[in-house]
């Protein structure tokens, strides 16, 4: 099985377009290199700067901010399922050192996973609440609490 991001050259390409979008705001519900953006949004219009996918109207469905809390639909499971061709990766298995740059990190907060990063280089890249887009170290006890899911693109 082949993936989307074994090849040197789309790890480079991944890598500057996550760095392009460094120090970006928390904004809910927005996905504006920039401006402004929450955590699925940055993935989407990462990926759609790589050419993985088309923005399009109602991609990311209205949702409140804390829909996590009230919610036991895995709807960013769902979403990534939909949209990309992957497979979920065994957390234990990825955790052990079966990673590959441009891995998605779903993480559980309230009842349901709402929170997503691009894994590359050993770090974690995602739009925090109050921070915006930044990078944190892989081995971050606060993230790695929290992961729950992993999907890896297939070419």
């Amino acid at each position: 099985m082949k993936y989307y991001f074994e090849e040197k050259e789309r790890q480079d390409k991944l890598r500057g377009i996550l760095e392009s979008w460094l120090n970006t705001p928390h904004r809910h519900h927005v996905g504006v290199k920039g401006l402004g953006t929450d955590c699925i949004h940055f993935i989407c219009r990462v990926f759609e700067e790589m050419g993985l996918m088309r923005w399009r109207k109602n991609l990311v469905p209205d949702y409140p901010p804390d829909w996590h809390i009230h919610n036991t639909r895995e709807m960013l499971k769902e979403g990534l399922d939909r949209e990309f061709r992957g497979e979920w990766i065994d957390l234990e298995t990825f955790r052990n050192g079966d990673k590959i740059d441009g891995d998605i990190i779903l993480c559980h907060f309230g009842k349901a996973a709402s929170h997503s990063g691009i894994y590359m280089d050993d770090l974690i890249y995602q739009a925090l609440d109050h921070t915006g887009v930044r990078k944190i170290c892989f081995t971050d006890p606060y993230m790695q609490k929290h992961m729950k899911f992993v999907f890896r693109l297939l070419s």
